[in-house]
């Protein structure tokens, strides 16, 4: 059976300063769309989820590994699991971006998460 939901009435957490997210999740993956404010603080961090991040919207720096990427709406990156990274706004306007994660987090499932 299908599971339908609409970005724009989905429920905005908080997950740091600047930055929100709204969460879609079935049992063995999840999409994730975040909002990032030009004043959010880059955050490098790592996890055993693949991710898939698609740009919807706005200009930023990823940092991957050793890798610097800089990416604009339409990009999309794949990060391994337990491969740091992090994104920096590099545009005037928020960042919108879509995650994938294999398998889910189980971290964002909370709203206070």
């Amino acid at each position: 059976m299908a599971t339908k939901a609409n970005w724009n009435s989905m429920e905005r957490a908080q997950s740091r300063n600047n930055v929100t997210r709204r969460v879609f999740s079935g049992k063995n993956s999840m999409m994730v769309m975040n909002e990032l404010l030009p004043s959010a603080k880059p955050n490098l961090h790592q996890h055993h989820h693949e991710q898939l991040t698609y740009i919807v919207e706005g200009t930023c720096r990823f940092v991957l590994g050793d890798e610097v990427l800089d990416l604009v709406a339409g990009d999309v990156i794949l990060i391994p699991p337990d491969v740091p990274h992090s994104l920096e706004v590099t545009s005037n306007t928020p960042v919108f971006n879509l995650d994938v994660f294999s398998p889910i987090r189980e971290d964002f499932l909370t709203p206070d998460a």
